[in-house]
């Protein structure tokens, strides 16, 4: 197929266009700025130098608060997520009492709760994984979310905290009265015909010790066990726990490409490569891009990364952005399906290799 017919084939597809579009923008970007923007004077050229940059600062940030997270990356995060799910079919969460995220997915071992969640909504915003049946629901901080908390009783008259029970007893014999005229001697005796046998609680009722008012229901509120914020039952949140389920095709999917990746790995490795899992490569712009694999040669870089939940021409727009950035030999795409011509076209205009994980 010749160059004009390639470049008409592209342009029928408007998530190609698009991805043109911006991989020029990016390169325009790159060249600009290399020239110290000598070139840029006209507000077209300026304006589209703003634009990437915006973005970039936005990547920038991005990677500044995952960092902050201090643990594993989250497509690393996302992997473990995909295997405990392989393992399991389901991430059923349990509850955790007195902690600050009030659950768990057991499933997943080594992983806070967080990091478990943010893998969770990442998968479920690609289409691999969905929540379904209610599991339970706990109480939460509206101030920091925290579930680590403890409940008080307060007056329903004054809002004061000395709230005290009051326990009214009843005898076989007929009689009630309060707890303070059963006691006698750490005992419970009827005052009526002096028998122990046949009490029991008839109601209880609550009275506070500052204003002296009774209730039989009081106020329940939370001390926040993690910043100390005190709230009630009107202005709690309610923090749901789902199950976590995959498709069995998705998991399909999943070990195609993986097995993809690994055979590629492989690869690189009897040519001499080294290959580190899992890697992060600084960018010209101080973006960090994150990969599944990074393999080095000397001064030489190839990454290896995995399309999976995502259309391929996203990925495809991504990867040719890091790779203006980090100006990297190659980078090579494992796909769990075949590739169409247009995305063929499209990867190669932009320096990356599509694999096919087929079976």
């Amino acid at each position: 197929m010749s160059l004009p017919d390639a470049a008409f084939l592209a342009l029928q597809r408007i998530d190609v266009l698009a991805g043109l579009i911006a991989a020029a923008a990016i390169a325009a970007f790159f060249i600009l700025r290399r020239r110290g923007r000598a070139g840029a004077k006209s507000s077209g050229s300026e304006e589209l130098i703003r634009m990437v940059e915006e973005g970039m600062e936005r990547d920038r940030k991005q990677n500044s608060v995952g960092k902050g997270l201090g643990e594993e990356d989250l497509p690393g995060i996302e992997a473990r997520v995909l295997d405990a799910l392989r393992g399991s079919g389901v991430l059923k969460p349990i509850p955790m009492p007195a902690s600050r995220e009030g659950g768990d997915y057991p499933e997943v071992v080594g992983v806070s709760w967080k990091q478990a969640r943010e893998a969770i909504e990442k998968l479920i915003e690609k289409g691999l994984a969905f929540e379904t049946e209610h599991e339970f629901s706990a109480v939460s901080c509206p101030i920091c979310g925290s579930c680590s908390q403890i409940a008080l009783l307060s007056c329903r008259n004054c809002g004061s905290f000395k709230v005290e029970e009051v326990k009214y007893y009843k005898h076989s014999c007929g009689f009630i009265g309060p707890e303070s005229s059963f006691r006698s001697g750490g005992r419970l005796v009827c005052p009526q015909c002096k028998l122990e046998d046949g009490i029991e609680v008839y109601y209880r009722r609550y009275r506070c010790g500052d204003c002296g008012a009774e209730f039989e229901e009081p106020n329940i509120a939370f001390k926040c066990g993690s910043c100390g914020s005190l709230y009630d039952e009107r202005t709690m949140e309610i923090k749901p726990f789902r199950r976590v389920e995959s498709s069995r095709e998705m998991l399909d999917e999943y070990e195609r490409v993986r097995r993809g990746l690994e055979a590629e790995i492989e690869k690189l490795r009897a040519e001499g490569y080294v290959v580190e899992r899992g890697a992060s490569l600084a960018g010209e712009s101080g973006v960090v891009h994150q990969f599944d694999a990074v393999a080095k040669k000397g001064d030489e870089k190839i990454a290896l990364t995995v399309s999976f939940g995502e259309p391929v021409t996203q990925s495809l727009i991504r990867l040719g952005i890091a790779k203006s950035d980090l100006k990297l030999r190659e980078i090579i795409l494992v796909i769990g399906r075949k590739a169409d011509p247009t995305e063929k076209d499209f990867a190669k205009s932009l320096g990356i290799r599509i694999v096919e994980a087929l079976e």
